[in-house]
C-alpha cells in the first residue's frame, strides 16, 4: 500500500478544488456570453425589420440614459452603457447617415441637459442645441469611417475622438465645457482623482472605451474567427487594467490626509429673485437680507464672509448710501467681506469682485476674465446688429489680470495673510485654464461667486456645481462656492462636497441662509496645474494616427 504524505494530499485536494472553481467560472462565463449573444441577436433582428424606427428608438434610448446620468437624476452608472444603443444604430451605416444619426442624438441629449437656456433666450437656446449637436454628429461620422478597424484600434481611436470633440467644444467660440461625459462621475471620488493628471477628459475616455467594448461583446457572433475573440479578450484586459489603475490611484489619493482647519469661511445665499435685482425700489430690502445674514454669520467668528456675484443691488454709483452702510457694517463686525459688484471705469463696465477689509476699506478688486457671449456681451454686434435681438444687453469688458486676495486666520492681519485665494466669477469655474492660471499665480484656495437665478429652479445649478468639483481635484485646492440661489457649498481638494447651504428639507437651491466651514490652504501644484491638457494631446495624436490609417487604406 502506498502512503500519501499529508502535504501532498493537501496539494492534490487544492488542485482539484481549483480545477472545479475554474470549471464553474467557465460555465458562468458561457452563460453570460450566451445572454449577450441573445440580446445582440434580438437587437439585430429588430433593426433589420424596422430600420428607421429602430434608429430613432435606439437614439432616444441612448439620449435618455445619458441625460439620466447627469443631475438631478445623477444615475452615474448609466453613462457606462448609454452609448451602446447609439453604436448599434451606427453599424453598417454610410458616413452621411451616421452623421445625421449622431446629430439626432446630440440634439436630444443637449435638449435634455441644457433646456434651461430658454429662460434667458429661446432663440439662443435653440441655436446652441443645434450647434452642440454637431459634435455628436462628427463622432457618428468618425465611427462610420473607422468601422473597419480592429477592436483594439477602436478602443483607442473612438474614445480619443470623443475626447478631442469635447476639448474642441470647450474652447471653440469662447468654449462651453459643460456636460462632458466624465462630469457624470463627479460623485465617484475614487475614479475622479485622475483628474489631477488628465483632467475630466481621462474619465470621458474610459467611459467611451467601456461603451465601445460592451458593444463589441454584445455584437459577438458564434461563427467569428478566433483572432477576433482574442482581440476582444485583449481589449477587455486593457480596459480593465486602465480602470483598476485609475481607481487604485484614486484610493491612494483619498488615503492622503487633506489639509483642513486653516481658515474659517462663511458663504451667504440670499436667494434674490432675478426680476427684483435691478428694480431700484427693491434694493433696500435686498441689502437688508444680505446684512441680516451677514450679522448672523459674523457671530460664529469667520475669518472672511463671501457674498455671491453681483450681490450688491444695482450699481454702486447709483446707490452710494447703501455701499456706505455696507462698509460701516463690515468695520463694525471686524470681518473682511468679499462681494460681487458691477464696477465702472470711464465708459467701461466690469463684472467684479471686491474685498473689503475689517476696517471697511476696499483693498482689492478683480475683474472677470472670461465673459459669457450673449450673457455679458454680444459677439460681432456691429457687424450683425440683429444679434442684439437675441440678448438685448449692454456689453461688459473683460479683465486682464489673475488677481490674488489675501486671507488671514484667527481674526488678525498683524502677522500677514495665511494665504491667498482667487475668485472665479459666474461660469469661470467651468473653464479649467482659468483655475489653473490662478493657482500657478499663487492661489492657495479657489472661490466661485455666481448667480444662477437666470435659469430658474432647474438642474442648471447642479450642473454648474458638478463642473466645479473637477476644478478642485485638478488643482488639489479647496473650492468655495457662493451662489445667489444655490448651490452654495464647500468642496475639498478631493472633490467631496463637505458642506452646503440648504433648508430643513435638504433643498439647496432657491433657499436663503449661510454656512461656515473651515478650509485648508496649500501650495501644491499638480501635473494638470503645471502642464494642462497633455492627455488630450495624446488623444489628438491617436486621431491623426487613425485618419492616416484610413487614408492609407483608401489610397493603397
Amino acid at each position: 500500500m502506498t502512503l500519501v504524505p499529508a502535504a501532498a494530499e493537501k496539494s492534490i485536494k487544492s488542485a482539484a478544488g481549483n480545477k472545479q472553481m475554474t470549471q464553474q467560472l467557465l460555465q458562468r462565463y458561457s452563460v453570460v456570453e450566451n445572454i449577450l449573444e441573445n440580446i445582440s441577436e434580438r437587437i439585430r433582428s429588430h433593426c433589420l425589420r424596422h430600420p428607421f424606427l429602430s434608429s430613432v428608438w435606439l437614439c432616444l434610448c441612448s439620449a435618455c440614459l445619458l441625460v439620466a446620468a447627469f443631475p438631478q437624476a445623477d444615475i452615474w452608472i448609466l453613462s457606462w452603457v448609454a452609448l451602446v444603443p447609439f453604436l448599434f444604430v451606427l453599424d453598417g451605416k454610410k458616413p452621411a447617415a451616421s452623421f445625421f444619426i449622431g446629430y439626432l442624438l446630440g440634439i436630444l441629449f443637449f435638449s435634455g441637459t441644457l433646456y434651461w437656456f430658454i429662460y434667458v433666450t429661446k432663440l439662443g437656446a435653440s441655436l446652441l442645441v443645434l450647434y452642440f449637436g454637431i459634435y455628436f454628429a462628427l463622432f457618428g461620422l468618425g465611427y462610420s469611417l473607422f468601422s473597419g478597424k480592429s477592436i483594439l484600434a477602436k478602443i483607442i481611436f473612438l474614445p480619443s475622438f470623443w475626447v478631442g470633440l469635447e476639448f474642441i467644444r470647450g474652447h471653440l467660440f469662447t468654449g462651453f465645457g459643460w456636460v462632458n461625459l466624465g462630469h457624470s462621475q463627479y460623485k465617484i471620488l475614487p475614479l475622479i482623482q485622475i483628474s489631477d493628471t488628465t483632467g475630466v477628459f481621462g474619465i470621458s475616455f474610459l467611459i467611451v472605451a467601456a461603451n465601445v467594448l460592451l458593444k463589441e461583446w454584445l455584437d459577438a457572433k458564434i461563427e467569428e474567427a478566433d483572432s477576433v475573440r482574442k482581440q476582444r479578450s485583449l481589449a477587455t484586459g486593457i480596459i480593465s487594467i486602465l480602470l483598476i489603475a485609475a481607481i487604485g490611484y484614486g484610493f491612494y489619493r483619498l488615503s492622503i490626509k487633506v489639509s483642513r482647519g486653516e481658515v474659517n469661511v462663511a458663504v451667504i445665499q440670499a436667494n434674490t429673485p432675478q426680476e427684483l435685482k435691478w428694480q431700484k425700489s427693491a434694493w433696500p430690502s435686498i441689502m437688508k437680507t444680505y446684512l441680516d445674514l451677514t450679522q448672523k454669520a459674523a457671530k460664529e467668528n469667520p475669518d472672511i464672509i463671501i457674498w455671491p456675484e453681483t450681490a450688491f443691488p444695482g450699481f454702486i454709483w447709483e446707490a452710494p448710501q447703501l455701499f456706505v452702510e455696507l462698509r460701516s457694517l463690515v468695520a463694525q463686525l471686524k470681518v473682511p467681506l468679499l462681494l460681487g459688484v458691477v464696477t465702472q471705469l470711464d465708459d467701461a463696465y466690469y463684472n467684479s469682485a471686491l474685498l473689503i477689509d475689517r476696517e471697511g476699506e476696499v483693498i482689492v478688486q478683480h475683474d472677470k476674465l472670461h465673459l459669457v457671449p450673449f450673457g455679458e456681451y454680444v459677439p460681432l454686434r456691429k457687424v450683425f446688429p440683429f444679434l442684439s435681438d437675441i440678448a438685448p444687453i449692454g456689453d461688459f469688458n473683460a479683465g486682464n489680470k489673475f488677481t490674488l486676495f489675501p486671507v488671514s486666520s484667527g481674526g488678525s492681519e498683524t502677522k500677514g495673510p495665511a494665504g491667498f485665494f482667487s475668485v472665479l466669477i459666474c461660469f469661470e469655474d467651468t473653464v479649467p485654464e482659468i483655475s489653473g492660471g490662478f493657482v500657478r499665480t499663487g492661489a492657495n484656495l479657489l472661490v466661485n461667486i455666481t448667480n444662477d437665478a437666470w435659469f430658474q429652479d432647474t438642474k442648471e445649478p447642479f450642473l454648474h456645481m458638478q463642473d466645479a468639483v473637477f476644478r478642485a481635484v485638478e488643482n488639489r485646492k479647496y473650492l468655495i462656492r457662493a451662489a445667489n440661489t444655490g448651490v452654495s457649498c464647500f468642496i475639498d481638494s478631493r472633490g467631496k462636497v463637505i458642506n452646503r447651504v440648504e433648508n430643513t428639507d435638504k433643498k439647496a437651491t432657491y433657499v436663503s441662509g449661510y454656512k461656515i466651514e473651515r478650509v485648508g490652504l496649500n501650495n501644491q501644484k499638480t501635473f494638470y496645474t503645471k502642464y494642462g491638457d497633455v492627455f488630450t494631446y495624446f488623444c489628438f495624436g491617436s486621431i491623426l494616427w487613425g485618419i492616416a490609417g484610413i487614408i492609407r487604406r483608401r489610397l493603397f
